[in-house]
C-alpha cells in the first residue's frame, strides 16, 4: 500500500472549483455579492499563479457571501453547485487514474488549498476517501469566515500531510503527489514520486529540469 495524493483544482478537475463556485454564487439572486466580486476573485487567482497570493485575504473575501447563511440554505447551495457544475469538470482520464490507484490498493487523498466545504463533497463525487483541505470555522452549521489550523497551502500542505500520515502510521515521503501548480512545489519536493499534471509554465520548466513525470488528464475534447 502506498499513498496517492492529489491536488484538486486544475489537476483532477479541468478548472478551478473555487472560482467556479464564485461564478455560481453571483448567479444566485438570494446571495448578495459585490458588483466586482468576480473581478476581485480573478485578481486573487492572478496573484496565485504569480506565487504572490495573500491567502488569508483571499479566503476572507471569497467566504464573505457565505458567512451567516442558515445551515440548510448553505448545504442546499453547495449541493446544487456540485450537482450542476462539477461533473462537467471531471475528465474521464482523472477517474481512470483514481481507479488505477484503487486497484493497486493505494490510499487516496485529495490535498487542496480550497475550502473543505467545497472539497469534501467533490471528493465524495470522485470517490476519494481522504480529504485534506482548508478547514473553515463552522458554528452550529454556520460559516463564521474564520480559518482553523494550518491551511493546506504551499508549505502548509506538507505540514498537514505529514501530521495526517503520521496519525495513520503511513510514510508520506514514499507517496505520489499529482499537481498542476508551482505553488505545490514544497509537497512535490517532499514525496518520492512527484507528478506534474497539465502543469503551469513554471512547474513544467521545473519538472523538465528535474526529470519529473509530466502527464495530462484533460480529455481530448477539452
Amino acid at each position: 500500500m502506498s499513498l496517492a495524493l492529489f491536488d484538486l483544482d486544475n489537476t483532477l478537475l479541468a478548472g478551478d472549483s473555487a472560482q467556479a463556485f464564485s461564478e455560481f454564487l453571483t448567479a444566485q439572486d438570494e446571495i448578495p455579492t459585490p458588483h466586482n466580486f468576480l473581478q476581485r476573485n480573478q485578481a486573487f487567482m492572478d496573484d496565485y499563479e504569480a506565487g504572490a497570493l495573500d491567502f488569508n485575504a483571499y479566503m476572507s473575501y471569497t467566504l464573505a457571501p457565505l458567512v451567516g447563511l442558515p445551515p440548510t440554505q448553505l448545504q442546499t447551495l453547495i449541493r446544487a453547485y456540485v450537482d450542476t457544475h462539477i461533473n462537467a469538470m471531471i475528465p474521464a482520464r482523472a477517474l481512470a487514474l483514481l481507479d488505477e490507484h484503487r486497484r493497486a490498493g493505494d490510499e487516496i487523498a485529495i490535498v487542496s488549498a480550497t475550502g473543505a466545504h467545497l472539497v469534501a463533497p467533490i471528493a465524495e463525487r470522485l470517490g476519494a476517501p481522504h480529504v485534506l483541505a482548508v478547514d473553515i470555522e463552522i458554528r452550529d452549521g454556520v460559516i463564521t469566515g474564520s480559518l482553523i489550523g494550518t491551511p493546506t497551502f504551499r508549505e502548509g500542505k506538507v505540514t498537514r500531510v505529514q501530521a495526517w500520515a503520521a496519525q495513520h502510521g503511513w510514510d508520506y515521503q514514499d507517496a505520489a503527489f499529482y499537481s498542476d501548480s508551482h505553488n505545490d512545489l514544497p509537497l512535490l519536493e517532499a514525496v518520492r514520486r512527484p507528478v506534474a499534471v497539465d502543469p503551469d509554465p513554471v512547474l513544467r520548466r521545473i519538472a523538465v529540469e528535474r526529470g519529473w513525470e509530466i502527464l495530462s488528464l484533460r480529455d481530448e475534447k477539452a
